[in-house]
């Protein structure tokens, strides 16, 4: 049986492009996996690693990976009671607390009825939490992400979208 050259470089051709186009976004992907602050909590077991940080139009959006390490599910206090500014930042010597909507309430990850956001991680799990603050100046790159459960996690970077 005899193969046409062109066909077998048309194949080969294809083949390479489509591994071309799926590397990068591959590398890309584990790019944006790594966070972009951690600190490991009051919580044994438990990192919170900082893997959104973006200020566009006015408003920094921050999501929070927690990951349990540890050896047994973990269960911790994150807001209790409608006390969600247990939660905040600080650029310069500016405090900025979530933002809240016309009803008053966090734009953030949601509390249950009575107010309480209260996660559950099993071992090697993870759940994500995130809120809208209002935005720092453009001159400011940095700021000091304080969470009710953990020392403050310092020097986390601002990513400006358009």
């Amino acid at each position: 049986m005899h193969r046409h050259p062109s066909r077998i470089s048309v194949a080969a051709l294809l083949t390479a492009a489509a591994f071309a186009t799926a590397l990068p976004a591959a590398a890309q992907q584990k790019v944006e996996a790594r966070p972009l602050a951690s600190a490991e909590l009051d919580v044994p077991g438990v990192v919170a690693d900082v893997i959104e940080s973006t200020r566009k139009e006015g408003v920094l959006t921050v999501r929070v990976r927690f990951r349990n390490t540890g050896d047994k599910p973990v269960k911790f206090l994150l807001a209790g009671s409608g006390r969600y500014d247990d939660n905040y930042l600080s650029a310069g010597n500016v405090k900025y607390t979530v933002i809240r909507d016309a009803k008053k309430h966090p734009v953030a990850t949601p509390t249950d009825g009575g107010g309480w956001l209260e996660p559950k991680i099993a071992k090697g799990g993870s759940w994500n939490w995130w809120a809208k603050f209002p935005a720092p100046p453009a001159d400011r790159t940095k700021y000091t992400l304080y969470l009710k459960v953990g020392p403050p996690i310092d020097d986390v970077p601002i990513i400006d979208k358009p």
